[in-house]
């Protein structure tokens, strides 16, 4: 029985990352919408001014066109929301994207969410299944909110940033004397 499809889907990044060296700033650009470009008639919004329309023609078209600024705008808020959930990312993780990805700091989705005053839970929708393109790879956008623990140095570190210093120690470790858990500790 096959548990998954022969092929995986490929990744569309929903942003590029790239570096702007006359800004010094990583810069976003999204990628693509799913929703077109979406805009009222003219004709319809002729035909609503029009005083020569019968009454419940022209309360039909105000009701629609009501409903429709109201879904256009509600996608634009969206819009601007994931960009500016990903700016206050990739402002937050300046180091992972100068350094690597043992440079990724804790990042709770409740300290993005009070910073855009918005709601943790608009802050979630807004990174699910989310994907960009940085300079160091593509990566789920989810991949940078995580908890962490603090350095011996006093720095801030993610857990994933603690997976890779130890993926580090243990590939440069002499596999003929491998370290304990004591030695894996004092390196790390």
């Amino acid at each position: 029985k096959q548990v998954s499809p022969d092929e995986a889907q490929p990744i569309t990044p929903d942003a590029i990352i790239y570096y702007d060296e006359d800004t010094d700033k990583y810069e976003i650009k999204m990628t693509h919408d799913p929703a077109p470009n979406l805009y009222i008639s003219g004709m319809y919004r002729k035909m609503l001014k029009d005083r020569s329309q019968p009454k419940a023609t022209r309360e039909f078209l105000a009701n629609n066109v009501r409903n429709a600024r109201w879904l256009i705008e509600s996608i634009e808020q969206r819009r601007s929301t994931i960009q500016r959930v990903i700016r206050a990312v990739v402002d937050a993780q300046r180091d992972f994207f100068d350094k690597g990805p043992e440079f990724l700091k804790p990042l709770p989705m409740i300290q993005v969410a009070d910073q855009l005053g918005i709601h943790v839970a608009t802050v979630s929708r807004a990174v699910s299944e989310k994907w960009i393109q940085t300079p160091r790879g593509i990566y789920p956008l989810l991949r940078f909110f995580s908890g962490g623990t603090t350095s011996a140095e006093g720095e801030d570190m993610s857990w994933d940033a603690v997976k890779e210093k130890l993926k580090v120690i243990i590939a440069e470790e002499d596999k003929n004397n491998p370290l304990n858990d004591d030695g894996i500790v004092e390196k790390l």
